[in-house]
């Protein structure tokens, strides 16, 4: 006896490939929160190996040339920090980076460190006109480790801020006792994970409300554009649909760690 096979209608076909759509970004969803959770069972030691990638990106990247120091000193100046880390307890994350090896303002100069960051093979740029990177300062609030280097803890990219004006997310980064990210750290996070640039997924390009001009409007943010990794700014009241406020959860030095309200991270 023949069965007759009836195809699909297009609306069932649509309806498919959106269930399946769907499907899939729960499934991507659940595998990056297993995955961070995992590394932070049990504290820093599932840590470890990322701070060590990130230390070989900063080696390839020839950040010890940018600093004209040896390698050896660039990591002797590291070996405390991955001390420090070793030493931490259990903590949670919850953004969708762990963790980033940050440099003070004045290590490295922005734009050299820029022109590391590499993007479907295109090279970094600063383009801040009519500011430069130096017309930038840390906002009153935020306590940066006295090191050279020192972590961020706990990264988000700050994917529930798109079309959310820097203003507005900067007070919900407040009310969440977050950190927003500065300048020469959105670079350092940029220099870390290129794929925040392209891959919008699991990440989105970067406004670091940390980082202000007095009584000036504008943010500094990082974004593909014109075929590069761009860094620039964009207003303080503008919505954007691939821009987030970045936050941290820590700032974390070899000796002490501080949030947003100034409290030391556990020991």
């Amino acid at each position: 006896m023949l069965r007759m096979v009836i195809p699909p209608t297009k609306r069932q076909r649509e309806t498919k490939l959106a269930l399946a759509y769907i499907l899939e970004q729960h499934l991507n969803q659940l595998h990056q929160a297993v995955h961070f959770q995992l590394q932070a069972i049990g504290g820093a030691p599932h840590l470890l190996n990322q701070f060590d990638r990130q230390t070989e990106t900063l080696l390839e990247s020839g950040y010890p040339e940018l600093m004209k120091i040896e390698k050896e000193q660039f990591l002797a100046k590291l070996k405390p920090l991955r001390s420090r880390l070793e030493a931490l307890p259990f903590f949670e994350i919850s953004g969708n980076i762990p963790l980033c090896i940050a440099f003070r303002s004045g290590v490295v100069c922005v734009a050299d460190a820029m022109s590391r960051i590499q993007a479907k093979s295109a090279r970094g740029t600063v383009d801040m006109v009519p500011l430069s990177p130096e017309d930038f300062r840390i906002i009153d609030e935020i306590e940066i480790p006295a090191d050279e280097f020192y972590l961020l803890i706990d990264v988000d990219t700050g994917r529930d801020s798109l079309n959310v004006s820097p203003e507005n997310a900067l007070g919900a980064i407040r009310a969440r006792g977050r950190t927003p990210l500065t300048l020469e750290e959105g670079v350092a996070l940029t220099a870390q994970f290129p794929e925040l640039l392209v891959d919008k997924n699991k990440y989105n390009c970067i406004q670091m409300p940390g980082s202000r001009k007095k009584d000036d409007q504008r943010v500094p943010s990082i974004w593909f554009s014109k075929g590069a990794p761009r860094l620039g700014w964009c207003w303080n009241r503008n919505i954007h649909t691939w821009l987030g406020s970045a936050s941290a959860a820590y700032r974390l030095g070899p000796a002490s760690a501080t949030n947003a309200d100034g409290q030391t991270m556990p020991a």
